[in-house]
């Protein structure tokens, strides 16, 4: 009896404690946000907030059995402005009949001019807002962020969509762009001696064309967008643009590359181009104080597949050709990785993050150059040692000899 009565008890305060739909939000009164970009006006200072929001009459949702879904792309772009972005964003309510929903939005835009100006407004908003998730993809657009908005990436659904996958593959298939989410920008934002590096997306300027084009039934001639390099930073402001070369030497140098390529030349006839495949890149840096002077110290090492040789060549693995291959490999990592700290000198931006390599493990130092880091930066010596081991030639030994070819 005393158990029936306990298990009765525990019944109750489980039911009582139950929490009830008192927040609900239908889905089907939901309009869900796939991609914000955020732009501000230099004569006014008003901030713009442009979202591209999933149609589901378009896509096979709610009510598309009554007519029209297939005539609607699926997905709507709407702008509104105001003096703050997180007003920007509650103004975007006069235009739709639909509750905004954040939490499936995936791609945040940066304008350039925004970019330059500061963007950490719209960061202090996005951290604080509980409904929008700071894991999406960060970029800088190098044109119309509208544009961008509007545009249809073909195999894609939605434009958001197109674009967050296609960072994503570039990053596994190429690596000339900064993989970044909106969490990786505050962690590096708060960290001494290291600035912001987001990627850069250029907007084509034929691509409404392009897809009127494409709609009438042709095919579009160009993609909506090129992806590659990215915006320098110095604090939450952009300074200057990275092109490919020298954001692959921040992949080599922050060891953020997952596949990569290398494009040198013969060593015998010094002409022909070739082609090599980079894995398993690994990079250290350590700083050495000796008498009185800082020098960097950084270590590359990476394995590569020979995976272009348009000539005939020996490719015996142990040959002294594969040995000048991993040479040539080998330089052509340092290259790039001194064509970015080149261009970190010239912008004052230590994208690398130099400076809070010698915060972490000379701290005692940092205390003493902190305030003139910049100064020190320009002057110090950075020694880059790379080193390429070519594993494999691919599925083949050695090309087949030229004679055989005719």
């Amino acid at each position: 009896m005393r158990n029936k009565a306990a298990a009765i008890i525990i019944i109750i305060i489980i039911v009582l404690s139950l929490s009830g739909c008192w927040n609900r939000r239908d889905p089907e009164n939901l309009a869900l946000v796939l991609a914000t970009a955020f732009d501000r006006d230099r004569e006014t200072g008003m901030y713009h907030v442009t979202t591209q929001i999933a149609n589901p009459l378009a896509m096979g949702g709610q009510d598309a059995s009554q007519g029209s879904g297939g005539d609607k792309k699926p997905f709507w772009t709407l702008t509104a402005s105001g003096q703050l972005s997180y007003q920007a964003m509650r103004n975007l309510t006069k235009g739709i009949s639909r509750e905004f929903f954040w939490a499936h939005n995936r791609v945040f835009v940066f304008s350039e001019e925004l970019a330059r100006s500061g963007i950490y407004p719209v960061m202090d908003m996005v951290e604080r807002e509980r409904q929008i998730r700071t894991s999406g993809h960060v970029v800088v657009a190098d044109g119309d962020v509208k544009k961008l908005m509007e545009a249809e990436f073909p195999l894609e659904e939605t434009g958001a969509r197109g674009l967050d996958r296609q960072i994503t593959t570039i990053r596994y298939e190429r690596s000339p762009f900064p993989v970044k989410s909106m969490n990786e920008l505050y962690t590096v934002l708060a960290q001494p001696g290291r600035e912001m590096f987001i990627g850069r997306v250029k907007v084509l300027e034929n691509t409404q064309q392009d897809q009127s084009e494409q709609g009438a039934g042709g095919t579009a001639s160009s993609p909506p967008v090129i992806i590659g390099g990215g915006a320098v930073f110095k604090g939450d402001k952009m300074v200057g643009w990275a092109d490919e070369q020298q954001t692959i030497g921040w992949a080599y140098a922050t060891g953020r590359v997952f596949r990569s390529a290398l494009y040198i030349k013969d060593p015998i006839d010094d002409t022909t181009p070739l082609g090599i495949g980079v894995y398993n890149l690994k990079s250290k840096m350590r700083p050495i104080f000796e008498n009185g002077r800082l020098r960097i110290e950084m270590d590359i090492s990476a394995f590569g597949i020979l995976l272009d040789i348009p000539v005939y060549r020996h490719l015996s693995i142990d040959s002294s050709y594969i040995t000048s291959l991993e040479q040539r490999g080998a330089q052509a990592i340092r290259d790039a990785v001194h064509s970015t700290i080149a261009l970190s000198r010239e912008l004052d931006s230590d994208i690398i993050g130099f400076g809070n390599l010698v915060y972490r493990k000379l701290p005692g130092l940092w205390a003493q150059i902190e305030d003139r880091w910049y100064e020190v930066f320009r002057d110090i010596e950075i020694n880059v040692q790379a080193e390429m081991n070519l594993r494999r030639t691919g599925f083949l030994t050695s090309p087949l000899e030229t004679e055989k070819r005719r």
